[in-house]
């Protein structure tokens, strides 16, 4: 895959940033769950899609809702758009995969990596921390971590600009000083909008936002990773 970097010379972070779902994590069994019980190619995109929308809605509220109270009502309006009733309990049984999803080919090599190369390695998450924590704990990617951080501790969600500062004075380093990876256009937009540098993961269904600042590296992993290790 052909790496972009549109902004090389102001690379060299000191920490690297990863979102977690879809990044790091298969979404791959929540997705087949979510299209068998809606009998529908679409439904777990629109539930995405819709989950996404009320996360970036609840930002604008002076109500906090939390994420899976917020994934629990969106999986059932997607129900509802795909005719299907989906109550409490079976979309609560579906979400409990999240528990479970298995780690991307290759992710644990490319972290090993970036520790290697002396880079600080953080996740940044919407999703509760003890969820992501635990979840890293069985599958051996939390010794890769200096810590995981969730937006949830702020009562906002990413791509809110405040979440990534925060992020950076967690670490005690300036918003230029470190690099967000993600496989969401919309984190790009967040993270480059904080003063962040960003390295998307290209996906096959994934499309940039044209109207936002475009991301500093593009490619998979390992070339992301490359690309860092040759500017650190």
């Amino acid at each position: 895959m052909e790496i972009v970097e549109s902004n090389k010379e102001a690379l060299r972070p000191k920490v690297v940033v990863f979102d977690v779902y879809e990044t790091l994590l298969d979404m791959g069994d929540l997705e087949r769950r979510i299209n068998s019980i809606t009998d529908s190619k679409r439904g777990y995109l629109l539930w995405f899609e819709l989950f996404m929308e009320y996360c970036f809605a609840n930002n604008s509220l002076d109500t906090f809702h939390d994420f899976f109270s917020i994934a629990r009502a969106t999986l059932k309006m997607a129900g509802t758009k795909l005719g299907r009733a989906i109550s409490d309990a079976e979309a609560d049984d579906i979400l409990q995969i999240l528990k479970h999803l298995p780690v991307r080919e290759g992710v644990p090599s490319c972290l090993s990596e970036l520790n290697d190369h002396g880079f600080t390695v953080i996740a940044l998450t919407n999703a509760p921390e003890k969820l992501v924590y635990e979840r890293m704990e069985r599958t051996g990617l939390v010794s890769y971590f200096e810590t995981v951080l969730s937006a949830e501790s702020l009562k906002k969600y990413k791509p809110e600009k405040m979440v990534y500062e925060w992020a950076a004075q967690k670490l005690n380093v300036t918003t230029g000083e470190m690099v967000m990876i993600t496989s969401h256009s919309w984190d790009i937009a967040g993270a480059a909008n904080a003063g962040m540098k960003t390295a998307l993961l290209k996906r096959d269904k994934h499309l940039l936002f044209p109207l936002s600042v475009q991301p500093d590296i593009v490619g998979n992993l390992s070339e992301i990773v490359s690309v860092l290790k040759a500017e650190k």
